[in-house]
């Protein structure tokens, strides 16, 4: 049964031209194209150490041809505010708290939402494994490893290769002295330019023609098919704490792929990769009900690097509110799409 909290919702809002950024973190360049994505790779049960000679300062990439954004780098409509009496976050219960005895999988860590993921698991004492792409040198987790000796690993991988979420799976499950997996949290996504989303309330007929096989396809590699694939080859590596603290798999995913909320139109790739990965999510909160709990979040509208500024919340509340849903998460807790104030979102 779901709880009570599980249960609240913001509906009697009108979130009908709502639209708000979802895992705006490392936007990433493909080895084998203009390609970008937010994030990648992997973590194991027994790891020891990661090495950190690829740790230093990114170049700025140049996108030809198609240019691919992160979500949150065109001009989303400004979401509207949730009423004060409709902001259960403080209500959730810590059935499942993230501690020192958490091993936690972050991936799309290297700036942004999922860089926050890190840093504030961290504070809170657990074992972080920051996921991102090959080429990534972010010095802000170079950083945060000197200043959390121990606890801060890094690992590559690229969400578009399947041999590399399957290696860096292997890789991790032969590191030796890293205490077992509790959590996996997917915060990697991308929004690609071609997608065509202009924010006005109706993207109109000119938006159809925008769209492109290759956009379609390339948003559904990275947002769809990657959590599926990282979900088979670290659920293996999960282990309970408890019996009743069940590893928890949190996918961050967007309003915008809800489809009793979509009044605007528009992002036809970007909206129908999220609706699919809440289904994925969906299944395998069925199909891993003995072994993982899963949970779908909505982090807001925030202002980070890639929305210029732009947004409600800072990148410190839309995770803490999502860390609180993660935490209220426990064995006798059922399937639920919560935002970071724990709001229901349709779907």
């Amino acid at each position: 049964m779901m709880k009570s909290i599980g249960r609240k919702t913001c509906g009697s809002m009108s979130f009908r031209r709502l639209v708000e950024v979802a895992g705006a973190g490392a936007l990433l360049l493909s080895p084998s194209c203009s390609n970008a994505f937010a994030g990648a790779s992997s973590f194991s049960r027994p790891i020891g150490q990661a090495s950190d000679a690829s740790l230093g300062s990114a170049a700025q990439r140049q996108y030809s041809t198609t240019k691919l954004l992160a979500v949150g780098e065109v001009a989303f409509p400004k979401p509207v505010s949730v009423a004060p009496g409709e902001s259960p976050v403080e209500e959730q219960p810590s059935l499942n708290p993230i501690d020192d005895s958490c091993t936690i999988l972050v991936v799309g860590s290297s700036r942004g939402i999922g860089l926050e993921f890190v840093k504030q698991c961290l504070d809170k004492g657990a074992t972080v494994i920051a996921a991102h792409f090959p080429k990534e040198t972010p010095d802000t987790l170079s950083e945060l490893k000197s200043r959390h000796q121990g606890k801060l690993h890094t690992i590559h991988m690229n969400l578009e290769d399947e041999e590399s979420i399957s290696s860096a799976a292997s890789e991790l499950t032969g590191m030796e002295n890293l205490p077992s997996l509790t959590h996996i949290i997917h915060n990697a996504g991308i929004y690609l330019s071609g997608a065509s989303f202009d924010g006005t309330a109706r993207a109109g007929r000119a938006a159809t023609a925008k769209v492109t096989k290759e956009v379609l396809m390339k948003t559904f590699e990275v947002n769809t098919v990657a959590p599926l694939l990282i979900a088979q080859s670290f659920v293996p590596l999960l282990q309970k704490r408890s019996e009743s603290l069940f590893p928890v798999m949190a996918f961050v995913s967007s309003k915008v792929g809800s489809v009793d909320d979509n009044g605007s139109g528009g992002a036809y790739a970007y909206r129908s990769s999220k609706c699919a990965l809440n289904q994925v999510a969906k299944s395998l909160s069925v199909d891993l009900a003995d072994e993982a709990r899963v949970v779908l979040l909505h982090p807001g509208w925030v202002r980070t690097d890639m929305t210029n500024g732009n947004g409600l919340i800072d990148t410190d509340e839309s995770v803490s509110g999502m860390l609180k849903a993660v935490e209220a998460t426990d064995a006798s807790t059922g399937f639920r799409f919560v935002d970071y104030k724990a709001c229901q979102i349709p779907w």
